[in-house]
């Protein structure tokens, strides 16, 4: 429960300060260092299942911090999350043209490969901390595309049941996953460093969790995005 309560207040301070601040680089790192040290000291306690699910909940959390205060203070959140407004226009351009990456899997898939790479590097190399960063900007900016959806739409009902999609949600489960199965092969690689031997095994169920579901989500995508967007488009109007 304490921790439940911890991450919903953290949560909302972190978002708050945020736009505060307004400084757009501040958002992620503020963001990310609210569930962090929950998630460092679960994987450090070998609590794997424990850790994944705290960062899921953190997930649902942030999300609905971020749309809230985007419908709240729109021109503020323009200007502190970085690639809010552009990822918008181009969600937009896509659902309302049909043209663009998210329904061509020939273009969206390497920037897929590349976002996954660039996760698993700094999972290893800094015990999932910029990961995370990183993974709290990108799903800063799809928050900002949702609130801005369900603002514009004709059936805002309907684009809130629509605007987080569902290859999106697999891609963010299996980013979890990876983050607590290389967070753990992060700390054993610290201990060989040290010439210490590691103290638990490399939790290889978690890799192919996160393996796997970051591959759902790219056929889950292939599959489903042209219908998705004539579903959006009925929703924007």
């Amino acid at each position: 429960m304490m921790i439940l309560i911890f991450l919903v207040i953290g949560v909302i301070l972190s978002t708050t300060a945020s736009f505060v601040f307004g400084v757009p680089w501040l958002m992620p790192i503020l963001g990310a260092a609210i569930p962090y040290p929950i998630f460092f000291l679960q994987v450090r306690r070998q609590q794997y299942k424990s850790a994944f699910r705290w960062m899921l909940l953190w997930g649902v959390l942030q999300s609905i911090a971020v749309i809230v205060a985007t419908a709240i203070a729109p021109e503020t959140a323009a200007k502190v999350i970085l690639r809010g407004e552009s990822y918008t226009t181009e969600m937009f351009h896509w659902i309302r043209t049909g043209e663009g990456s998210e329904g061509s899997l020939s273009l969206f898939l390497p920037g897929h490969l590349l976002h996954y790479g660039i996760f698993c590097i700094l999972c290893v190399v800094t015990l999932s901390s910029a990961a995370l960063i990183f993974g709290t900007w990108m799903l800063n900016y799809m928050n900002f595309y949702v609130a801005g959806l369900v603002k514009l739409s004709a059936k805002p009902w309907l684009a809130a049941i629509l605007g987080w999609y569902p290859w999106s949600i697999l891609r963010i489960i299996g980013f979890i996953a990876t983050g607590v199965a290389l967070a753990a092969l992060g700390l054993n690689l610290v201990s060989r460093i040290r010439g210490e031997v590691p103290k638990s095994p490399f939790p290889k169920t978690y890799m192919l969790i996160g393996i796997g579901f970051v591959i759902a989500d790219i056929v889950v995508k292939a599959v489903l995005a042209p219908i998705w967007q004539k579903l959006l488009l009925s929703a924007l109007g």
